[in-house]
């Protein structure tokens, strides 16, 4: 059983799913392509985590995990 937490997207959460697409990031530089802060960037990390559509892989680098369906 999946302990995801329900997570509805935001556009932010849309660049950075697709910039994890073409593989590991970590925050900063996905604030440098996106022109988000990186606070930003790794609260909504965090919250695609929780959701369970990316993982951190420690050392503060992401990557995608599964990107969610569009309806």
């Amino acid at each position: 059983m999946s302990n995801a937490v329900p997570h509805e997207l935001n556009r932010a959460d849309e660049r950075i799913l697709g910039e994890l697409e073409s593989g590991v990031r970590n925050p900063s530089w996905l604030a440098d392509q996106l022109d988000y802060s990186r606070q930003y960037v790794h609260q909504r990390l965090q919250l695609l985590v929780a959701a369970e559509y990316v993982e951190n892989l420690d050392h503060g680098l992401y990557e995608l995990v599964e990107k969610p369906e569009r309806p």
